[in-house]
C-alpha cells in the first residue's frame, strides 16, 4: 500500500477496529449478551419507595451480541461485516449498513473505541 492509498484508508470508517471497553458483560444460555451497568444511587432510592428492585442493564439482539462478541480487537469493522454477512446470508453491503450504525451507536455511549489504523 502506498503512502497515498494508507492517507484514504486512514478516514474509511469499515477498515476501523472495534476494541470493547465495557468489561461488564455476561452471554445468556441463547447466545445473547446482557450489557451490566451501575445503579445510580437515584434509581436505588426509587426502587426502595415503590418496594422494587432497579434494574439497569441491556440485553442485545442475536445479531448484535454476535457483532458485539466478534470484537476481538483485531478484526476491523469490514472483517465482522463478512462474518455476518456469512451467518445470516445477507448481502455484504447490508451486513455493513447494519454494522456500521450498531458500531457507531455504542462507540457514541462510550462502550467501544476504535484501534488506530497500522500501516502495512
Amino acid at each position: 500500500m502506498t503512502e497515498q492509498d494508507h492517507g484514504k484508508d486512514k478516514y474509511n470508517f469499515v477498515l476501523y477496529v472495534p476494541e470493547i471497553r465495557h468489561q461488564r458483560f455476561r452471554i445468556t444460555d441463547e447466545a445473547r449478551v446482557i450489557l451490566d451497568f451501575e445503579i445510580n444511587p437515584v434509581k436505588r432510592l426509587m426502587g426502595k419507595l415503590v418496594n422494587r428492585e432497579p434494574v439497569s442493564d441491556i440485553e442485545l439482539d442475536e445479531l448484535s451480541s454476535s457483532t458485539w462478541l466478534s470484537m476481538d480487537g483485531t478484526r476491523s469493522i469490514l472483517d465482522i461485516a463478512r462474518i455476518q454477512s456469512e451467518a445470516t446470508g445477507d448481502d455484504i453491503d447490508e451486513a455493513v449498513r447494519r454494522i456500521v450504525a450498531f458500531m457507531r451507536y455504542v462507540a457514541k455511549k462510550g462502550w467501544i473505541r476504535f484501534k488506530e489504523v497500522k500501516k502495512a
